[in-house]
């Protein structure tokens, strides 16, 4: 009886050892197979469906399209055959057809890939200058539309760009003037804009928040940085000479990686800058000038 009940033990042990072995192999199994090709389940939705954007000046003064990607992805498994959604313009976009244009009306996901996408221009010169207007579009995948972003919403705006020459840019101004050695800034200091030539103008009063508020030294000589003007507002100098103050110390500038410009219509300045203490140029503190006509 004693030897019965053994190997009865012995039976039901070995069975459950052998159970949790293959349940330890076909959770293994679980985790290492790939996705179920049959499974046909999936969803679209837009890539980036909200988004903002402005239209640029060129180099001559004229204004840029917008031209930007309309993309949609696919949620699930890539599928084995092509995927197309149509696009369909929601009626309250407020961007006529004459402003844009898409280079088609549909996307395609091609078999086995997970996005898709088209080309949205914005013609600058059809659209209404220092206005925004919106671009909605709604998709149709068959049902298979995502329960977000399946609506596309952009922001659109043609800035305002009023022409000039440089002669409207000579006067007097005022301004603020950040140094980054200083870390600090003064407000409502005065500059001044000379004419050099049709292309090239002076600027006197960048870099005096340091040496004439912090340290009250006067301006001795130079205190005429010489920057040229482009069609469309950007502005572009070289490392020169800034200033002298009491007759001893030399000061110099250069430009910044970022962009300084002109605005015809608000007449500001707005000039990012580095300010160098000898011509070596090796020392670099960023500096910003923003001033505003007279």
């Amino acid at each position: 009886m004693k030897k019965a009940i053994k190997y009865i033990l012995i039976f039901i042990i070995g069975g459950v050892f052998l159970s949790s072995c293959e349940d330890k192999l076909s959770n293994w199994d679980a985790m290492t197979k790939d996705y179920d090709k049959s499974n046909l389940t999936y969803y679209i939705q837009f890539l980036n469906a909200t988004a903002s954007f402005e239209t640029a000046v060129d180099a001559e003064g004229n204004p840029s399209d917008i031209v930007t990607a309309v993309g949609i992805a696919l949620l699930g498994a890539p599928q084995s055959s092509d995927i197309t959604v149509n696009l369909m313009v929601n009626p309250s976009s407020t961007l006529t057809e004459n402003m844009y244009s898409l280079s088609s009306n549909s996307i395609t996901i091609a078999a086995g890939a997970t996005s898709g996408s088209v080309t949205l221009t914005a013609i600058a010169s059809e659209m209404v200058e220092d206005e925004t207007a919106t671009l909605v579009l709604d998709m149709d995948a068959g049902g298979a539309e995502a329960t977000s972003a399946y609506q596309l919403n952009y922001s659109l705006k043609r800035i305002k760009f009023c022409a000039w020459a440089v002669d409207d840019m000579v006067g007097t101004y005022t301004g603020s003037d950040y140094n980054g050695y200083a870390a600090s800034g003064s407000a409502g200091l005065p500059f001044e804009v000379f004419k050099k030539d049709d292309t090239h103008i002076e600027v006197s009063g960048m870099g005096q928040h340091l040496y004439s508020v912090i340290w009250g030294e006067t301006v001795t000589a130079g205190d005429r940085v010489v920057i040229e003007v482009k069609p469309n507002g950007t502005m572009v100098f070289e490392n020169q000479f800034l200033c002298q103050t009491d007759g001893v110390w030399d000061y110099y500038m250069g430009p910044s990686s970022e962009t300084a410009k002109w605005d015809g219509c608000t007449m500001i300045f707005t000039i990012p800058w580095i300010w160098h203490w000898d011509d070596a140029y090796g020392d670099a503190y960023g500096c910003l000038s923003v001033f505003t006509k007279n």
